[in-house]
């Protein structure tokens, strides 16, 4: 947390902060889930069994003529179907060579997959350009306390000045009060400027991924100043990618939408699945699994074809509402496009006046700066009225404020414009 430049912050940041960590589990996720989909399109072998003591066995009238043929014709005698003890155990298989249920699932999950992976970088340059601002911001709220306590310290030795002064009979209480009022006024901007500091670098631990405790807070301490922020931020053009993450990731949501209004087309194609059994069942009126002459062999194989009917019918409205959203993605997309480039086109120019703006900005407060001490020289010997001094002094304090603003507008649009053009 010592000397933490710009550039330790972000790494720091991009490998802790719960929101980035958040979305790589998630791409992790749909990572896994993927290779799942990929295994079920595997045939399904798995071993069964089961053993079964018959307490009543169904029985069924049949014609006595097919067990003893020289039975008068209408004679009915009884059979059963089992024997008080059951058993079968085999290996089962199961594939479907073509189901229009999973026909799509890999394809988009594929899909899936790619779009949250691109859900990560967007993270991650969002994070970026949050620690960035966050960052920025500590180094704008520490040069305006650092300006507020050189202003303390000017207004207090003015008002113990005013109050010898005032002792040895030399100024009116008017003018101590007066001297007093100021000190307390550049006081209370000093302790405010301190709350904002303070609250800026909770906000930038938080963005960090660390806790805002006090040790953390007491430790914190930014190596690059405003001035350092300007070149590698104001300076740097940055590239502009060809293909940004936002367009590739609704391009990869249109392509998921036509994904699944294909899948959802093949629903009006049958299934055809194929199931298989090797095994043996066992029959006795006594348990004596070991008995080989009880054992009797089972086993097929089965090729199965089922052609939809009645479902066409809500498939047909299925396929009419996918192609609708397919057409809304590409709408979307190509919003997406138009509207970047705006915000490109302006964002660009905003830096531009910004860029003018704090230069000129900065040589105000560099003049008031000089003039200030000009001023200072004259009412130490006396050429100068106190609160001529004083109006002085507070052009100065204004010239600076509008300099931190100015340094604050331009690199909050530096950092807009880097996630723009990544984004």
């Amino acid at each position: 947390m010592d000397n933490l430049t710009l550039e330790s912050a972000l790494t720091y940041s991009l490998a802790h902060s719960p929101t980035v960590v958040k979305q790589r589990l998630k791409s992790q996720q749909a990572g896994y889930q993927l290779e799942q989909i990929k295994r079920e399109y595997l045939p399904d072998i798995y071993a069964s069994s089961e053993l079964r003591r018959n307490i009543v066995i169904p029985s069924t009238p049949i014609p006595a003529s097919m067990i003893n043929p020289s039975s008068p014709d209408g004679e009915l005698m009884y059979m059963r179907f089992n024997t008080p003890w059951s058993s079968g155990a085999g290996i089962n298989v199961a594939f479907d060579i073509f189901n229009p249920e999973t026909a799509g699932r890999k394809l988009m999950q594929e899909k899936e997959l790619n779009i949250s992976r691109l859900d990560s970088r967007i993270s991650e340059n969002e994070l970026r350009a949050s620690v960035a601002q966050a960052y920025v911001d500590c180094a704008i709220a520490r040069a305006q306390l650092e300006a507020l306590a050189a202003d303390t310290v000017y207004y207090a030795s003015l008002f113990r000045e005013a109050a010898d002064r005032y002792r040895r009979e030399k100024i009116s209480l008017a003018e101590r009060n007066s001297a007093e009022i100021n000190y307390n006024t550049s006081l209370a901007r000093f302790h405010q400027a301190k709350n904002i500091l303070h609250n800026a670098n909770v906000a930038l631990l938080l963005q960090m991924g660390l806790e805002a405790d006090e040790d953390n807070l007491n430790r914190i301490w930014l190596t690059d100043d405003i001035e350092s922020l300007y070149l590698k931020m104001a300076e740097l053009e940055p590239v502009n990618d060809v293909a940004p993450l936002s367009h590739l990731r609704q391009a990869e949501q249109v392509s998921l939408s036509e994904i699944r209004t294909r899948s959802a087309v093949l629903k009006y194609a049958p299934s055809l699945s194929l199931t298989g059994y090797y095994g043996a069942n066992y029959f006795g009126r006594e348990l004596k699994p070991g008995d080989p002459d009880r054992w009797f062999g089972n086993s097929f194989l089965a090729l199965s074809l089922r052609v939809p009917i009645s479902r066409s019918l809500s498939t047909a409205k299925e396929v009419s509402r996918l192609r609708v959203e397919e057409q809304l993605e590409r709408e979307n997309l190509r919003e997406i496009k138009n509207s970047r480039l705006a915000e490109l086109s302006k964002e660009r120019d905003r830096v531009e006046t910004l860029r003018e703006t704090y230069g000129l900005k900065l040589a105000n407060m560099n003049l008031m700066k000089q003039q200030v001490v000009a001023r200072e020289i004259q009412f130490q010997k006396g050429y100068l009225l106190e609160s001529e001094f004083l109006s002085e002094k507070l052009r100065e304090q204004n010239a600076q404020q509008e300099y931190l603003q100015a340094a604050y507008d331009l690199l909050s649009a530096c950092i807009n414009l880097e996630k723009l053009m990544k984004n």
